[in-house]
């Protein structure tokens, strides 16, 4: 199974402003693609010309770079999109690469993704790393996040140098362990996606055998609990039999943390972002709360932060049941379009169900394929990167 990925995308010519489509990478293999390798050194990777005037020019998407030799995961955004946006790209593209790679040769490296700014960042890592003296590659070492190991990387933010931080799981795990509420945990689960990849679970597994060779028994029963936790809430989201977990417990506040999130979302956009990074704010007893709080900045004098307050809080009121709605409907929607049979069959269900045609469906139907291609079903994912790329055409063509 290839593990680079490669998708036509639609793009419009800012020089002469005529539609074209071109083949960009999405995820580049070291090892598979050795001749893109090279065109990402010289900033040529992903740059498209025009067919109608040959203006030359990035495509502006974004990539996931794997090389399984030096053990590094690197993504670079795509420009100017939104920090909340490109960690759901991130998200979703480390799915697949990990679904790509057969399970007996996940490594732990694999739940470590460095973020660089651009193409170019990537490139200039690559740089960096060759004219470093070689290392002999080593077995991680279990410690705690607090202890990072002497020389041990970190995410990139900017392509700068690395400094001295904890691997990304490691740091995680110990994040979703020290979590007592469920709010904590969604917080967490929202800070670290790497906790829900496919690859999690086999890089834990090794982790707790070096764990135990090393005698660390805390830390390996630690990450034990941690893997255990993580196997319930996959094999809840796929739908089997999971041990029945016990009702969260009510909410005595909501955290400041999540009310001044909501206090600056002025827009209906800037409000989904961060109902999607608090979801604590969606739970129902999250109105009765937020009604405290009200009346403590009345009775504080604060008649402005009251009535902030009180929008924000009539503003969830009308998302709760519409959140709730819509995922069910889009579930449904993306099962009837992936079962539709036939040309007639596809207006059918387009028609029923026009959600299919906003950005939520393409996003779901992304991280479907990287759930099938993860459980091995290469052909069920191929199908609905075709039906996403399917439902990109026609919604093209609506707005033209």
């Amino acid at each position: 199974m290839p593990v680079g990925y490669q998708e036509s995308t639609e793009l419009t010519c800012p020089a002469c402003n005529v539609a074209f489509e071109a083949s960009v990478w999405l995820i580049l293999d070291a090892q598979e693609s050795p001749e893109a390798v090279a065109a990402l050194r010289r900033g040529e990777l992903n740059v498209v010309t025009c067919p109608s005037c040959g203006h030359r020019g990035p495509a502006g998407a974004p990539l996931l770079f794997h090389d399984a030799v030096r053990r590094r995961v690197v993504f670079a955004p795509a420009p100017g999109v939104p920090e909340y946006a490109w960690r759901d790209q991130a998200r979703d593209l480390h799915a697949l690469l990990v679904g790509s790679i057969a399970e007996e040769q996940r490594r732990p490296y694999l739940g470590e993704v460095d973020i660089v700014q651009d193409l170019a960042g990537i490139a200039r890592l690559l740089e960096r790393i060759e004219r470093r003296p070689s290392e002999p590659v080593s077995r991680p070492h279990p410690r705690a996040a607090s202890e990072p190991a002497a020389g041990q990387g970190t995410h990139e933010t900017t392509g700068a140098s690395r400094t001295e931080e904890p691997p990304p799981l490691l740091a995680a795990v110990e994040a979703m362990l020290a979590a007592d509420a469920p709010e904590e945990f969604d917080a967490v689960l929202a800070r670290h996606p790497v906790l829900l990849d496919p690859g999690t679970d086999a890089a834990l597994a090794q982790l707790i055998e070096v764990a135990l060779e090393q005698r660390e028994f805390a830390i390996g029963d630690s990450l034990r609990n941690a893997r255990a936790l993580l196997a319930r809430l996959t094999e809840t989201s796929r739908g089997q039999v999971a041990p029945p977990a016990p009702a969260p417990p009510p909410l005595d506040d909501l955290p400041d943390t999540a009310v001044q999130a909501l206090l600056r979302a002025g827009t209906e956009a800037e409000l989904e972002a961060v109902c999607a990074e608090h979801a604590v704010l969606l739970r129902p007893e999250a109105d009765g709360l937020l009604a405290r709080r009200v009346d403590q900045a009345l009775d504080e004098g604060n008649e402005r932060l009251a009535h902030a307050l009180e929008e924000r809080r009539e503003a969830l009121a009308r998302r709760r049941p519409a959140a709730s709605a819509e995922a069910a409907s889009l579930d449904e929607a993306i099962e009837a379009l992936l079962v539709a049979d036939g040309e007639e069959a596809l207006v059918e269900v387009l028609e029923r169900y026009p959600a299919l045609l906003e950005d939520a469906a393409a996003e779901a139907l992304w991280q479907f394929a990287a759930e099938a291609r993860a459980s091995g079903d290469e052909e069920l994912a191929r199908y609905a990167v075709a039906c996403r790329e399917l439902l990109r055409r026609v919604r093209a063509d609506l707005e033209q």
